[in-house]
Order: structure tokens, then C-alpha cells, then sequence
């Protein structure tokens, strides 16, 4: 009986030592993970999420309704589940997105969101019915392989703005695809590509060769309709 105690009172340091949630922030430490392969729901409120161990999705739902970062030491497996998130989104570690989606919404701080980091998702939603606004990273740390979804509501347009003065790219894998209902882009945020300045059509060498030409045969046929047009 004792040793069973024991066991369960290691079990339980354990626990709190390396996922220790507390009053102002929910941490996943260093060797520990949470890990919902098996599907299930799981949302920790308004707490903040620090990652600096394992944050596994699997075919589960994590949410939080504040920031969630991923530290230096911290991994990020998107599996085929969801990760929602209210507040700011970070990675300084690893982000592998696998083919999960992520959703970035109304939560419980503010009404700004901020993207930091070198992210790249397989599906991304940015949506809100308050007009949120969503600061995109300046520079190109932001990829979507598959479908990124802008979602606003009638009158309360989400807003997509640059981190500083620099123009913030969210890359678009090929055949991504982009959903846009009720967002207003700054022009400072390009989403894909940029589109291609139109270039002047040039001649080919043959080409100038041939205009050559004519434009001589015509002086000369100007010259001799002169030479010939007798005088009064």
C-alpha cells in the first residue's frame, strides 16, 4: 500500500513539475509533451500556453483562449487535428504542421493578434465577428500549404496589417487555395506571389533585322519618288 502511495505521489511531482499549470500560464516543460493522438478535446480557458517541451495535436482538439508560444526547446506536431488559439501565436521552435489545421479567432484578451516566428501551417484560419486585427510578421515567415481561410462578419471586416514598415508575405504553397469573406488587407500585406510587372515586348534579332530593312526600303522609296516628281 505504501509503495503504491509512493508511486502515485512521484507520479503526481512529476506531473506538476513538467507540466505545471498555474494562475498566469499553463507550461508544458522541457521533456514533457501533451499528447492527444487519440482524439479528445481539450480547452484550457483563458490560461496562456508556453511550450518548451512536446504540444502534440494528433487527431484531438487543443484550445486556448490567450497566447500560446513555442519556445526555443519546444515542438509543435500538427497531426490531422485542430489547434485553436485567442490570442498571439509564436514559434521559435519546431512547427510541424502536418496536415492539421490552425484557427486564430476571438478569445479572451484584446482584440489584436499577432503572428511571430517562422510558421508554417497546412490550413490557417484568421476569423472573427469583433473586426479583429490580425498583425502578420514582416519579412516572409508565414506559408500556408493548403487553405487559408479570411472570415470577418457583416461590418466587422477582420483586418490583415504588417508588423512595421517592411511588407509581411504569407506565402502560398502550390495549389494552396484562399478563402476571403469580410477582411481588409493593408497594402503592406501581400498573400501569394506578387504579381509580375508586364514587360515590354522586345524584337528578336531577326526581328530588328527585318525592321532595318524596311525602314530602308522606305527612305529609299521616298528619295526616289522625290527624284522623280518633275517640277513646275
Amino acid at each position: 500500500m505504501k509503495s503504491v502511495f509512493r508511486h502515485m505521489a512521484a507520479a503526481a511531482v512529476l506531473c506538476c513539475g513538467l507540466i505545471a499549470p498555474a494562475w498566469s500560464q499553463y507550461v508544458v516543460g522541457a521533456g514533457a509533451s501533451i499528447d492527444m493522438s487519440g482524439g479528445g478535446s481539450w480547452d484550457i480557458g483563458c490560461l496562456p500556453v508556453q511550450v518548451e517541451g512536446s504540444l502534440i495535436i494528433g487527431a484531438g482538439q487543443f484550445s486556448t483562449g490567450s497566447n500560446l508560444d513555442i519556445a526555443g526547446s519546444g515542438v509543435f506536431n500538427g497531426g490531422t487535428g485542430l489547434l485553436q488559439v485567442g490570442g498571439n501565436l509564436s514559434s521559435f521552435g519546431t512547427f510541424n504542421p502536418e496536415t492539421g489545421s490552425v484557427v486564430l479567432t476571438d478569445g479572451c484578451i484584446g482584440n489584436t493578434s499577432q503572428l511571430s516566428g517562422t510558421l508554417v501551417f497546412r490550413n490557417l484560419t484568421l476569423s472573427s465577428s469583433t473586426g479583429r486585427t490580425f498583425v502578420i510578421p514582416a519579412g516572409t515567415n508565414i506559408t500556408v500549404l493548403g487553405t487559408l481561410t479570411l472570415q470577418g462578419a457583416p461590418g466587422q471586416n477582420i483586418q490583415l496589417i504588417s508588423s512595421g514598415g517592411g511588407t509581411a508575405v504569407i506565402n502560398l504553397g502550390p495549389g494552396a487555395t484562399v478563402n476571403r469573406t469580410f477582411a481588409t488587407v493593408a497594402g503592406n500585406v501581400q498573400i501569394g506571389a506578387a504579381v509580375a510587372a508586364s514587360s515590354i515586348p522586345t524584337l528578336s534579332e531577326y526581328g530588328l533585322m527585318l525592321l532595318a530593312l524596311l525602314m530602308g526600303m522606305a527612305a529609299f522609296w521616298h528619295h526616289r519618288r522625290g527624284a522623280t516628281t518633275p517640277h513646275a
